[in-house]
């Protein structure tokens, strides 16, 4: 027996946030190589080239005119200068406080989604919701000192602007096919990356060291968790409503501490124990249906 499509769409929701958590352990042994925003530059150029080599192939056309804005409004704010400014928030506060304003990232995609979207949240999604986000908080634990002021406003504005954008993306995936949507945005991205990262590389003197070791790590960056992670997310917000796919985005913390203790040896800690079963808690409460009331 198949799964239904609303199951797929669920398991696709948590294999990319699956993908993104891995994202910051594998970040973890190419950035000390290679400064941030040229990383980002070569995520979004390899991502664009693949993406719109695919679409050519399939013959999937072009943006209408009419939908150029909202493509330029998600290539600019919502790849290029939410990552960046999430990039510069790690750097000015600390990756902690960054992974703790971006597990708040479902609950601003959702308030979204009600305004812009007109979708509406059940009492269940709501609990779960509120679950996950504090599972996220318990297990990223305390974010430390060392947080600026600049800091702080890059980590916010990050995630208002990419919770504010995916009400574009989908919006977009819904009229276009989204291998096209998400190679056009990503080839926007990278046009305004590469600029950034130059001038970035030549103030700071940061050199890239592109060592053999480093050309595996940096390919599973640059292809699974920007062009595949990113694509089946936006095929998913075509087919569920955003404040769903918000709700599975608690798991990316849980892969990264997860990762990190299993592959970087990292402290397995009370906080991660606890935030685990809060998240998995979270994910059982969006899985029961909701009750309803039965008149006789």
């Amino acid at each position: 027996m198949g799964l239904s499509e609303k199951n797929k769409n669920q398991c696709i929701l948590l294999v990319t946030v699956m993908i993104w958590g891995s994202l910051y352990v594998a970040g973890r042994v190419v950035l000390p190589h290679v400064p941030a925003l040229f990383l980002l530059f070569l995520r979004f150029a390899v991502s664009s080239l693949l993406l719109l080599g695919a679409a050519r192939l399939r013959r999937l056309g072009k943006i209408r005119r009419e939908d150029r804005k909202e493509l330029l409004l998600v290539g600019v704010l919502g790849y290029f200068l939410s990552n960046a400014a999430l990039l510069l928030g790690i750097q000015y506060a600390n990756a902690s406080f960054s992974s703790l304003i971006n597990a708040l990232s479902p609950v601003f995609i959702s308030l979204f989604a009600m305004l812009f979207l007109g979708e509406r949240m059940q009492k269940k999604d709501a609990a779960s919701l509120g679950t996950a986000v504090v599972g996220a908080a318990v297990i990223i634990g305390n974010p430390g000192g060392g947080i600026s002021g600049f800091g702080i406003c890059c980590c916010v504005f990050s995630l208002i602007v990419w919770s504010y954008t995916t009400i574009h993306i989908k919006r977009l995936a819904a009229k276009y096919d989204p291998i096209l949507v998400t190679g056009c945005g990503m080839g926007i991205a990278a046009l305004f990356s590469l600029p950034s990262s130059l001038v970035y590389m030549k103030a700071t003197g940061a050199p890239v060291e592109i060592v053999p070791s480093l050309l595996l790590p940096v390919a599973y960056i640059c292809v699974i968790c920007t062009a595949v992670s990113h694509l089946l997310w936006n095929r998913a917000l075509a087919k569920t409503e955003a404040t769903l796919c918000a709700s599975f985005y608690p798991v990316q913390p849980l892969t990264s501490m997860l990762l990190g203790i299993l592959l970087l040896r990292e402290r397995l800690t009370v906080n991660f124990i606890v935030g685990a079963v809060l998240v998995l808690a979270a994910m059982l409460i969006h899985a029961v249906p909701e009750r309803r009331s039965v008149r006789i």
